[in-house]
């Protein structure tokens, strides 16, 4: 992230006026972090809604020697949890469910230890549901294809970190479950749903539920890099992420994404302020994050952001409300 970072803090301290010379600093601060001849990024910056700089750097697929272009199809891992917590939001609009209801609502047999464990609670990490999930495991576990309730049946009897609402611990269990409920409560699966409320709703026509087996046009290959060398990232089934980190896209269509939450073509803003808003404890103590995004501080300037991970792929979408600036890079290594 300190590349992303670096280039953050130069973009806050340059004029947003557009020029060549913005455009060939940005190029040596990314080409100084990315070889053409190895897993790459690419970058879109946005100012205003529209885009002031798109590039990609590095190789798509080493085996081929394709080079990497911004229509690229990346895993962009948790990311996805902020499509999550918005079709639960959309959800709420609807009557069809509310932010402070029991999860025993939804999933009568999950394993609560006598605590109310409300959707609030999942979206905020503040659930005490452990992160104990299949996508960490090596070996067959990684590799097999889940149902939801097989993924909620993995984790859900592995005891509480502590009582819901008392900490912050960041957990793709949590946001497993979110997806079970968005299941129950629209009667269909989180891909249909996300595909159809919110991929086909805005445009986002290079965006997917990940898939191992779909051919997907322009999809990277994900490597890691280990003792100065590259290889070809392990295999995991992307049935195991699910509403945590399934999703595939591009910087085109994120940029999209973050133009319908500004513009409140998917829900109102009120609701939208719910996600982007800190989260306070029992205690009173304030967490820097809503649903399904952080919030942070960059040389005196907001943040709304989140990161992703998965094998072989790293992510990063953060806004900037006082500068109106986007800034997504979606790279192909972790």
């Amino acid at each position: 992230m300190n590349k992303f970072f670096t280039l953050s803090i130069f973009l806050l301290t340059t004029h947003f006026n557009f020029c060549q010379n913005l455009e060939s600093k940005i190029d040596s601060i990314v080409s100084s972090n990315y070889n053409q001849n190895e897993p790459g990024i690419s970058i879109l910056i946005a100012k205003d809604g529209k885009p002031i700089y798109k590039k990609a750097f590095g190789i798509a697929n080493m085996e081929l020697d394709i080079p990497m272009k911004t229509d690229n199809v990346f895993q962009i891992g948790s990311i996805t949890k902020q499509f999550t917590a918005i079709a639960i939001l959309s959800l709420e609009e609807q009557g069809k469910l509310k932010l402070t209801d029991d999860i025993l609502k939804y999933i009568p047999d999950y394993p609560t230890e006598g605590n109310s464990i409300t959707i609030h609670h999942l979206l905020s990490h503040t659930s005490g549901i452990q992160n104990n999930t299949p996508v960490g495991e090596k070996g067959t576990v990684s590799k097999t294809d889940m149902t939801t309730k097989e993924l909620i049946d993995y984790f859900k009897n592995t005891p509480l970190g502590f009582k819901p609402g008392t900490n912050f611990r960041y957990s793709n269990a949590g946001y497993i479950v979110l997806g079970c409920i968005i299941e129950i409560v629209s009667k269909q699966s989180y891909e249909d749903f996300i595909e159809t409320t919110i991929f086909k709703k805005i445009g986002m026509s290079s965006s997917y539920y990940g898939s191992n087996k779909e051919v997907i046009k322009n999809r990277v290959s994900g490597y890691q890099s280990e003792q100065n060398t590259f290889t070809n990232a392990d295999y995991m089934s992307l049935t195991l992420p699910y509403a945590a980190g399934s999703i595939l896209s591009t910087v085109n269509d994120l940029l999209k994404w973050q133009n319908a939450l500004k513009s409140n073509a998917l829900i109102k803003y009120s609701s939208l302020k719910k996600a982007i808003s800190p989260t306070t404890l029992k205690n009173g103590k304030i967490i820097p994050y809503g649903y399904g995004f952080r919030m942070a501080n960059l040389k005196g300037s907001p943040v709304i952001a989140h990161s992703g991970s998965t094998k072989g792929f790293t992510s990063m979408a953060m806004f900037l409300p006082k500068e109106n600036t986007f800034i997504v890079a979606l790279s192909n290594c972790n």
